[in-house]
């Protein structure tokens, strides 16, 4: 996600000029047990394996997912590693029992949390058997012993070029595994897959989308509920505005099973909407609901801070800021009360820095809070 737009106060009359801001936790934030972090801060491991390690962290514990399907071209653009070197440690780290891969080869991947469990001695490699050196005619009459050999299936008769014959290729008429042709695809299921797309995810990458929907369709027992878990489960997410979840692909969503993450708090906009125009002085602006959208970089800070007051613990009391929603919405109810006091507010320019956008980021909600805001 890009970095929100930043409403700043006006330089004082001295002329001071404020310093640069860095990396913000509600512009997001990888949320890691410490004990977990401790672990693989104490184990053995090389400089890469760390690299790739922090790097499956990021795109699951990142993401508040439990696992996640990853590339080499993903590690490699995380880690600054050669994809070729990145897939090779993940595999030694898979073998090592650090990393979990859930299913085959290209399944999903993640954190194994059970530090007892990994087995950080080196892995022991059989060397591949030496190769028999063979005779030129043996090894023609080997190649030709295993070209007679092949199924008639896999064999396919062309005309040499040089007029001597046939040439026999080996050839195989069987489908890539996983494809589904989209004329294959039963109408019932295809009557679904248009719900999903009609979903609130980017229409982007339809006839693969369809694929992938139509084979998760079929193994389910019944795959409309299916399909209204899917469509429930993207609300809940857009609704939360979960950090970067709009701008991501179906075919992705459906790739990466993301409807088994965790859901996001729900964050109650309309009802801190409505305190921020009760409570701020007429110039100030009022904001409508129907303007505040998820894609709103507003919207999104919003969520992103909502989530961190109810769910972090705070460093003095070891608790969040709130438990439930009308504790939520009557702590921003007071943040906005409190900026109302303020003098600087009173001024007719204040209008033109003192928006929703601006007091809902994390940062400036705890300040104003604070009184720190004058």
């Amino acid at each position: 996600m890009s970095s929100a737009e930043i409403y700043q106060f006006p330089p004082s009359a001295t002329g001071e000029v404020r310093e640069k801001r860095g990396p913000q936790v509600e512009d997001g934030y990888t949320r890691i047990a410490n004990e977990l972090l401790e672990q693989v801060m104490a184990a053995p491991l090389t400089l890469r394996e760390i690299r790739v390690v922090m790097a499956v962290v990021r795109l699951t514990y990142g993401w508040s997912r439990k696992h996640a399907r990853v590339t080499g071209g993903l590690l490699a653009k995380l880690t600054g590693l050669p994809g070729t070197i990145a897939a090779k440690v993940l595999s030694g780290l898979i073998a090592k029992n650090v990393i979990l891969r859930h299913g085959g080869s290209r399944s999903p991947i993640s954190l194994n949390k059970h530090a007892d469990e990994w087995r950080l001695e080196a892995v022991k490699h059989t060397p591949p058997a030496p190769k028999l050196k063979c005779s030129e005619s043996e090894q023609n009459a080997l190649s030709e012993s295993e070209q007679n050999a092949l199924p008639s299936k896999d064999m396919k008769e062309t005309p040499n070029p040089n007029g001597l014959g046939i040439v026999q290729n080996r050839q195989s008429d069987r489908k890539p595994k996983g494809k589904t042709e989209s004329s294959k695809i039963a109408p019932e299921i295809d009557a679904l897959f248009d719900k999903f797309w009609e979903s609130g995810l980017p229409k982007v990458g339809k006839k693969p989308s369809r694929e992938k929907f139509a084979r998760l369709a079929a193994r389910q027992a019944n795959p409309e509920a299916f399909t209204d878990r899917l469509l429930n489960d993207i609300k809940s997410r857009l609704d939360a505005a979960q950090f970067g979840f709009d701008k991501l692909h179906p075919n992705a969503y459906l790739n990466q099973q993301r409807w088994e993450d965790e859901l996001p708090e729900r964050c109650p906009h309309a009802a801190i909407i409505e305190a921020w125009n009760a409570e701020m002085p007429a110039h100030i602006e009022k904001v409508s609901p129907e303007d505040w959208t998820p894609d709103s970089h507003g919207f999104q800070a919003l969520a992103n801070a909502w989530q961190n007051f109810k769910t972090k613990p705070r460093a003095s009391t070891g608790k969040p800021v709130f438990t439930d929603e009308p504790g939520g919405v009557d702590f921003y109810r007071q943040v906005f009360r409190r900026l109302a006091a303020v003098d600087r507010i009173q001024r007719e320019d204040a209008a033109r820095w003192c928006r929703l956008s601006w007091a809902v980021k994390q940062q400036e909600t705890v300040k104003i809070f604070k009184g720190e805001v004058a």
